[in-house]
């Protein structure tokens, strides 16, 4: 038997057939619903000419509907290719046509976008459209799922086959497609359930704010459907939102971002709200502050807060620090799971001794298969068998993980991830601007606040108000920087790099 990811919910769909796999803010549906919707929408694409191995490009926000179409598309073969929402219509419009994705599914909310990158998009033959308000100008795809049959289309999916194309910001500038296949997200889902199971089997309504174009939004729904749990899933991350849901559906596990964290302490009416069905507080996607931690006991108190460690090309996570691990273990985002390997190696790839400072290679079985379309980055990042994270570690003696680096410059903010050349490259394009490095600051509520210095042709003027609006007509607007600041030069090193530590130094505060 293939175990694919069509055939997980088809699974549930038999066990649990009148337990409630997603609730919604427009919405909730069963598993049995779930898989007879599924099925309607892969059928739906069949009839539309989409064939196993087809790329299909979804634009949405968190919905029912796009839950629902990632199955679908699962069922017939094809590969999802998961759009950023918050990307401006060029990188959108990079990434679809990279992707060779055939056919775009959006929601109706996105249409003067679709719109305006259309002319750039052209390998795209089909513009399915879903939602509540149908447009005429594409195809109207509640209309073609509601003419078709509830059963899965005779379509056989192998573990093999590729699943997902997920793509992540690339130190070039350029975003990098990380191809996965069902057998990596089945491996991924399986490996974290045996590690955190004693832990959460005792939560079974998780609420998660992740969305589903990011790894960690998979991973989330999958850790939720494999051991037929219910996923109270939002769209927004509005303090306030999360702590009516959690009152109103007695949620006992929640998962978000240490930024979204910070956010709900600094709401001021928590104590109208019941939290005291929350067993479980997990955090991803960037270091949790400790003061953050120390705050999130008192709201939530009796909850065990647990915290992981990964990245998009190998599913998600790579560790775990369990909550029972916490007060011990406070800075450590935890050990490997169970089928995961984990070394800290030197720049010859030779491991450092325990509590030495090297670079994080991975080995498991939900290792990407490769970057899409990109050999060269790929035999750099898979090395004999290893991945290569550039992230910089060390292990203790009792196999826990320290990050001291993520990504070498890598910003984080808000949960996203941001590349200083990438918003380099688009301010370089300004014809006052001769030089500039981009950095990251420690913020209380950003988890990193975007930095850039600047200097200017002689005899040149620009505010920083200019700035941030050059980048807001370029780049998505999370990217642009937060704070602007002018200076005559640069520090560098003797072989003339920039030297960001030096600017953090001089800026952080």
């Amino acid at each position: 038997m293939e175990m694919t990811l069509g055939r997980i919910l088809l699974i549930n769909a038999n066990k649990y057939p009148g337990r409630e796999a997603v609730i919604m803010e427009d919405g909730r549906v069963t598993f049995s619903q779930l898989n007879d919707n599924a099925n309607q929408r892969a059928n739906a694409l069949v009839n539309l000419g989409v064939k196993k191995g087809d790329h299909v490009a979804i634009l949405a926000p968190n919905c029912i509907e796009l839950v629902e179409s990632l199955f679908g598309i699962w069922r017939t073969g094809a590969v999802v290719v998961p759009l950023n929402t918050r990307l401006s219509p060029n990188e959108l419009s990079y990434i679809i046509d990279h992707s060779d994705a055939s056919a775009i599914l959006f929601v109706d909310g996105f249409r003067e976008t679709i719109k305006q990158i259309m002319p750039k998009i052209k390998k795209v033959k089909r513009f399915l459209c879903v939602g509540k308000n149908p447009l005429h100008d594409f195809i109207d795809f509640e209309k073609e799922k509601s003419q078709q049959s509830t059963e899965a289309p005779l379509i056989e999916v192998k573990e093999e086959d590729i699943a997902t194309i997920v793509y992540t910001a690339g130190t070039t500038g350029k975003p990098k497609g990380v191809v996965a296949t069902h057998k990596n997200w089945v491996w991924e889902s399986i490996d974290k359930l045996f590690a955190s199971w004693s832990s959460f089997y005792k939560a079974q309504k998780v609420l998660n704010t992740n969305p589903l174009f990011h790894s960690g939004g998979f991973l989330n729904l999958f850790w939720s459907f494999f051991p037929g749990q219910t996923i109270v899933l939002l769209t927004k991350a509005a303090p306030k939102n999360i702590f009516q849901w959690i009152e109103k559906e007695k949620v006992e596990r929640v998962h978000t971002q240490p930024t979204v964290y910070a956010m709900m302490l600094q709401f001021p009416d928590i104590q109208k709200y019941d939290l005291s069905s929350v067993k479980l507080v997990g955090s991803g996607g960037e270091r949790m502050p400790e003061e953050t931690r120390n705050q999130l006991e008192n709201i939530f108190p009796g909850a065990g807060i647990y915290e992981l460690y990964g990245l998009t090309e190998e599913c998600g996570t790579a560790t775990v620090r369990l909550d029972r691990y916490t007060k011990a273990k406070p800075s450590s985002v935890g050990r490997s799971f169970l089928f995961e390997e984990i070394r800290i190696v030197d720049e010859q790839g030779k491991d450092v001794p325990v509590g030495e400072v090297g670079e994080v290679i991975l080995r498991c079985p939900h290792m990407m298969k490769e970057y899409y379309k990109d050999p060269e980055k790929t035999a750099n990042a898979i090395r004999g068998g290893w991945l290569y994270t550039d992230d910089l570690g060390r292990l203790d003696e009792d196999g826990f993980l320290y990050i001291n680096e993520r990504k070498k410059n890598m910003i984080v903010s808000g949960g996203e991830n941001i590349y200083p050349k990438e918003v380099e490259d688009v301010l370089l394009r300004h014809p006052k601007i001769v030089e500039v490095a981009v950095f990251g600051v420690p913020d209380k509520v950003w988890g990193e606040r975007i930095c850039a210095a600047i200097v200017l042709e002689n005899g040149k003027q620009m505010t920083a108000d200019e700035v941030i609006g050059f980048c807001k007509q370029n780049i998505a607007s999370f990217k642009k920087p937060k704070s602007v600041y002018f200076v005559n030069s640069l520090p560098k090193s003797p072989m003339n790099k920039v030297l960001r530590s030096e600017l953090k130094k001089m800026f952080q505060n």
